[in-house]
């Protein structure tokens, strides 16, 4: 099981080093978003990406998916050649159908979304962009069918990079406003894609196998129902803020997600980027369960310490963002709720993975349009009432309920004897650190500062002592002393051992 866990981990680390590079490039652009743009323009900006994600997340069919469960089926690459071809040209013609028709529909959108007030030229640049990045899909994920993860980072290294550059440019030096963030997310995707070209022509072959195509579809079609459903969840909230607000509140509330949902990127997509492949190859093998039940309880401490360290400092790190811009500062207090609710929305999502693991997606599908339902209806309930407030406790229940139902029916296909009261524990410990920190957030900043490192190394000691079981604090302890001795590299050596 070691093995594993270190082949789990150390792909995940490579994979989250480019979801590092997606959430830095994110935080250096906000302050080219929060200089280029006001809480009303970046209110806007936030809907546009509201419409990539559900157009990529929707109209891809989830054939990438299909590509990494029938790809890993086989070793062979003449198989794997075949299937990714065949999954390509199937993504090809589903992103060009899409373009054509969303661009013939961009004014209804702009009538519905932004009230007419929205760049018309904006809209196929952006419907041009997601099209691209769907087509982009097909060899990131060949990266990881193959388990290339460097190859992977470098792709989102280029394009990030990319983005940087073309954002700075078009927003602060042409000064194009919403228009110019368009355009440069449109040129980092183009980039990024043609990047990819020499893989491309390597894997693909003049060859469409019909069959195959129907069952990656069959497989993939649950998920579009999933897709939808998770898009809508994660983003309908700025859409139903909009109804009853302003522009601003969705600024500001979109400042604080990108912020709080910063466990989201760097541990539940970089995990499932490393572990999916690794558990399709390794399920039904002996052991696979206790290995399972390991997993969930490093990856949900993973994400405990990240959200801890996200709502300990969100203060700081948004004066230093929006150089203590008033309008902006207003999302300080949001950041701790929506980074706590991502705790559930990890040990949800990682216990879904039973249902891909046993091809029973159609669980997945149930437990996340009910979701959706409930978290709609809580939205429309709590938002007119408590604005951006009632939209984070909207979030919180929908996540901890979909958990409880993911739970209910992933056990019926797999028993797993996961460790929830460790899990408990963190979770309970974390929200006690976090309201602690919260409480020394009106103090100086000479104080503030020293109590929230305190509190870290306090929660640090805490786990150490009431979490960790006799072994894990055993090779804590080995690290420790061959620190010591021999320095950083020796004890990672030894922590692998």
């Amino acid at each position: 099981m070691l093995q594993d866990l270190k082949r789990t981990f150390g792909q995940s680390a490579v994979y989250g080093a480019g979801n590092v590079l997606v959430k830095l490039t994110g935080l250096i652009l906000l302050p080219v978003y929060l200089k280029g743009l006001n809480t009303d323009a970046y209110g806007m900006l936030i809907l546009f990406e509201v419409m990539t994600q559900f157009i990529v997340g929707v109209f891809s069919f989830r054939l990438q998916s299909s590509l990494l469960r029938f790809g890993a089926e086989s070793g062979d690459i003449r198989f794997i050649r075949r299937t990714y071809s065949t999954a390509t040209y199937s993504m090809a013609a589903v992103a060009l159908s899409g373009l054509v028709v969303f661009v013939s529909a961009a004014p209804l959108f702009n009538r519905f979304l932004f009230e007419g007030t929205a760049p018309a030229a904006a809209f196929p640049l952006l419907f041009a962009s997601a099209a691209a990045e769907m087509l982009l899909l097909m060899p990131l994920q060949l990266c990881r069918l193959k388990e290339e993860p460097l190859k992977y980072t470098g792709i989102m290294a280029l394009k990030l990079a990319g983005m940087l550059a073309f954002v700075s440019y078009f927003v602060l030096v042409r000064d194009l406003g919403v228009f110019g963030a368009v355009a440069g997310i449109f040129s980092a995707n183009i980039l990024a894609l043609i990047a990819t070209l020499p893989m491309q022509i390597k894997h693909l072959r003049a060859t469409y196998d019909p069959a195959t195509a129907k069952e990656m579809f069959r497989f993939g079609t649950p998920l579009i129902f999933t897709s939808i459903s998770a898009i809508l969840l994660s983003i309908g909230d700025r859409v139903i803020i909009k109804i009853f607000g302003e522009f601003s509140d969705v600024g500001v509330y979109g400042l604080a997600y990108k912020i709080g949902s910063v466990a989201n990127l760097l541990v539940i997509n970089s995990f499932s980027l490393g572990f999916l492949p690794v558990a399709y190859k390794k399920y039904k093998t002996p052991g696979f369960r206790r290995f399972f039940s390991k997993m969930l309880t490093y990856f949900s401490l993973v994400t405990v310490l990240l959200t801890l360290g996200v709502s300990l400092f969100s203060k700081e790190l948004i004066a230093v963002l929006s150089k203590k811009e008033p309008d902006y500062m207003a999302a300080v207090i949001l950041v701790p709720f929506i980074a706590f609710t991502f705790i559930f929305k990890a040990m949800q999502f990682f216990i879904s993975i039973v249902f891909h693991l046993t091809k029973r997606t159609r669980y997945d599908a149930l437990v996340t349009m009910s979701g959706f339902g409930f978290n709609i209806a809580l939205n429309f309930a709590l938002i007119p009432f408590y604005g951006i407030y009632g939209a984070v406790a909207a979030t919180g229940l929908s996540y901890l309920s979909m958990g409880l139902v993911t739970k209910h029916y992933a056990r019926k296909q797999l028993q797993v004897d996961y460790e929830f009261r460790r899990l408990g524990i963190l979770v309970i410990s974390c929200a006690v650190c976090i309201a602690a920190g919260m409480a020394v957030n009106p103090l100086d900043l000479g104080i503030r500062l020293p109590a929230k490192i305190l509190l870290t190394g306090g929660y640090l000691v805490f786990l150490y002592a009431a979490v960790a079981d006799a072994a894990e604090r055993g090779k804590f302890m080995k690290v420790v002393h061959v620190i010591r001795r021999e320095g950083l590299r020796a004890a990672v050596t030894a922590l692998m051992k």
